[in-house]
């Protein structure tokens, strides 16, 4: 006789097979379209990014280590990080990975030249 827990992981296999998420599809009501990710930072300190920062910014957002950013740059490993501190408090970022994730929802806004 097949013991509870082996059971219940049996029905969660045949579950996930049926591409079943488990997740109630129905529409919220009062709420139109796909909702949209939310990001870290604040987009409005895009503007205050330098064109190296935002250079920065970019590679980062593609996952570069800083020894590549700062060869592609052609700039010191040093330097890579100074503009990376300055361009996470000028978009109010904390860890680099949240950088990647501003950078990716973002990129069209950076790669757009400094007014």
């Amino acid at each position: 006789m097949p013991s509870r827990a082996s059971a219940q992981k049996a029905e969660a296999v045949r579950a996930l097979s049926g591409n079943h998420t488990g997740i109630d599809d129905a529409p919220v009501q009062g709420v139109e379209g796909p909702a949209r990710p939310l990001a870290p930072g604040d987009p409005g300190g895009i503007s205050h990014l330098t064109p190296r920062e935002r250079q920065v910014l970019i590679l980062i957002g593609q996952a570069a280590p800083n020894r590549a950013i700062s060869r592609q740059l052609v700039i010191t490993e040093r330097t890579v990080k100074a503009h990376l501190a300055n361009l996470m408090v000028k978009v109010g970022v904390s860890t680099r990975v949240e950088a990647a994730i501003f950078a990716y929802v973002h990129h069209h806004a950076i790669r757009r030249p400094a007014a």
